[in-house]
């Protein structure tokens, strides 16, 4: 059997942005949080990582909309 490829670590930075995305958009649902601070946020954690210069600014955006279309307050 072949190990599992490990995963680099921009791919995992990046997992971790999703996922602390979604956290963010949660908080907006519920109300704790406006839309653009979350977001700001969520991008300033993506430039403190060197993600835009590494990925792309266009790959960090993507993955910022993809975890915010649902922030909406419940």
């Amino acid at each position: 059997m072949s190990k599992p490829a490990r995963k680099s670590r921009v791919t995992q930075q990046l997992e971790i942005l999703a996922l602390r995305s979604l956290e963010l958009a949660d908080q907006v649902a519920a109300g704790h949080l406006p839309f653009i601070d979350a977001v700001d946020m969520a991008y300033s954690a993506a430039q403190w990582a060197g993600l835009p210069e590494t990925v792309g600014d266009n790959t960090i955006k993507l993955a910022l909309s993809a975890s915010f279309p649902n922030a909406r307050r419940l």
